[in-house]
């Protein structure tokens, strides 16, 4: 096992060649729909998932259910014990989540799944969206490989269409990053097409990357 934290892509540049085939000990920051989805998703694949929330006394049967490579734990648990840290909370938890992980996370891949709503999150999420959700990230996780995946295909879509060759708008910007997050996308059992962090907005629900959609439609639409 190797530490980094998450938003994850596949390559052999990451740590070193060791490091990509070794299984990865993953973190889930908010198990609700999303964050249980894939972390079971990758528990299937062959990967250690500390599934984690505010009450993980609540994960019980999740962790049951995803199998004998599953755990539950605290925020402050996951953010120590991960080799990646996946995000996937409501936007509008943002701030508090950044002063409670303060410098827990710095030099770590972090793989967001959290998209701001300007209703559901008030103006935190506003801002993210005026601002753009990468550069909000980035802000409120100063520090981190930050890669962002998953924004626009919900959970029933991950279950079903899992395996199904259908691509998924990778965000990020340096390798650490790029190749965890391609990594963690085709363990998922989709395909990454990798795109820079500042095209992320174009990855969230309703914009012109949302969807699911195979590898070509998604390229199209990037004009490649």
């Amino acid at each position: 096992m190797y530490a980094i934290i998450f938003l994850t892509f596949a390559g052999m540049a990451l740590c070193t060649g060791q490091a990509m085939a070794d299984t990865l000990k993953i973190s889930v920051i908010g198990a609700g729909n999303v964050g249980g989805t894939l972390g079971t998703l990758w528990v299937k694949a062959g990967h250690s998932v500390m599934f984690s929330s505010r009450h993980p006394e609540a994960l019980t049967e999740l962790v049951r259910a995803a199998g004998p490579n599953a755990q539950a734990g605290s925020v402050s648990d996951a953010a120590a014990w991960g080799d990646v840290i996946v995000l996937s909370v409501p936007y509008g938890a943002m701030p508090a989540l950044s002063e409670q992980l303060k410098g827990k996370l710095t030099g770590k891949v972090v793989f967001s799944t959290s998209n701001p709503f300007s209703g559901r999150d008030g103006d935190v999420g506003r801002k993210a969206l005026d601002l753009g959700v990468a550069l909000a990230d980035q802000q409120y996780l100063p520090g981190v490989h930050l890669v962002r995946a998953f924004n626009a295909i919900g959970y029933a879509s991950m279950k079903d269409q899992s395996g199904k060759s259908k691509a998924i708008p990778t965000f990020a910007d340096d390798t650490q990053a790029r190749e965890l997050g391609a990594r963690l996308v085709r363990d998922a059992g989709f395909v990454p097409v990798l795109i820079p962090l500042v095209r992320a907005n174009e990855g969230l629900p309703g914009g012109p990357l949302s969807g699911v959609l195979s590898e070509a439609e998604l390229k199209r639409r990037l004009g490649l």
